[in-house]
């Protein structure tokens, strides 16, 4: 074989690798986090300022804890709460539960048992006397 024949193999080796690199990157999913990604980007300075809001309730604020032994979300509040409850599921957003929340001193319970093992964000936001409040919390089932 003479140095021509190698010229032209490694040509056709090194094609096939990009093509098949091409190939291999059309078939990765490239979709954002949330759908609405941009649009939550632009309403970043009320997030903070629910958050702020959510701070200045000190102890009166809404706790959000995980029965490791039970799998279920307890969710507590010393007062009235009425909102939505957002399970957020980071590595893959067709899991995302949204479940509205009613609170009336007593703890309300979520089941978990039908919830893939991972990280799930659970997030909680509701509206009280003109304000708007918001939680966040990582917990890893």
């Amino acid at each position: 074989m003479n140095w021509g024949h190698k010229i032209v193999i490694t040509f056709v080796v090194f094609a096939a690798i990009i093509i098949s690199m091409v190939v291999i990157s059309m078939r990765q999913d490239v979709s954002l986090v949330a759908p609405d990604y941009y649009k939550q980007e632009i309403a970043y300075t009320e997030q903070m300022n629910k958050l702020q809001n959510t701070k200045s309730l000190g102890d009166n604020a809404p706790q959000i804890k995980y029965d490791h032994a039970k799998r279920h979300f307890v969710i507590t509040s010393k007062e009235f709460l009425e909102g939505e409850l957002h399970f957020y599921r980071p590595s893959d957003s067709s899991k995302d539960i949204k479940v509205g929340l009613s609170l009336e001193g007593e703890p309300k319970t979520v089941d978990a048992s039908n919830m893939i093992s991972g990280l799930w964000k659970v997030k909680l936001s509701w509206a009280k006397a003109g304000k708007s409040y918001f939680t966040e919390k990582n917990i890893v089932i």
